[in-house]
């Protein structure tokens, strides 16, 4: 059995249309299309694999996400990528897509009220070590956590040294726990 390590991102119940937006405005096109009603009502159509997902407690879809070429773990992976014959990396916007990453969404995280959070989970072990140790991934994740107000950002590792990304000098997910991020309502 491998490692599935994946970044965990704990973000207001309402914003979940906003981010899951934002992801696929970064996914690989043609890897499928799905529907998802998300907390509020509001009915999205994403570049994603899986079923059609109502307004529930609980889905999981398949996607591939771009992210930039910047550092030497990434260049590794796109290396071997190229290599196999899988993709030309990197695209016009020095990119190359990593995947499949399982996306998991549960309504309620246990962190605090009125908040949900979405797992980004590595399909395998080499993947999940590319996730480990990319400053590019991580960049991406953090990024994707500071524009939707997140509380905050997990590279889950399994409960082996789970270790918070963000916010900055977070290191008690319990103590995020009654930390509110600028602009945000409980």
């Amino acid at each position: 059995m491998g490692v599935d390590y994946g970044y965990d991102l704990y973000l207001p119940t309402h914003a979940v249309g906003q981010t899951l937006r934002a992801v696929a405005s970064i996914a690989r096109e043609g890897i499928g299309s799905v529907d998802v009603v998300v907390p509020g009502g509001e009915r999205i159509t994403l570049p994603f694999r899986g079923e059609p997902a109502d307004d529930a407690d609980h889905w999981s879809l398949d996607t591939c996400l771009f992210f930039p070429v910047g550092d030497e773990a990434i260049r590794a992976w796109a290396e071997v990528e190229r290599r196999e014959g899988r993709q030309e990396h990197p695209d016009a916007q020095g990119r190359i897509w990593v995947g499949s990453v399982y996306l998991s969404f549960w309504r309620s995280c246990g962190l605090r009220p009125g908040y949900s959070r979405l797992d980004f989970t590595a399909a395998s072990s080499s993947m999940s070590r590319l996730f480990e140790r990319s400053a590019s991934i991580r960049g991406a994740f953090i990024g994707l956590a500071e524009s939707v107000g997140a509380a905050c950002l997990v590279l889950d590792r399994e409960g082996d040294g789970d270790e918070i990304c963000w916010p900055p000098g977070g290191d008690d997910l319990a103590a995020l726990a009654g930390h509110r991020p600028a602009g945000v309502g409980r």
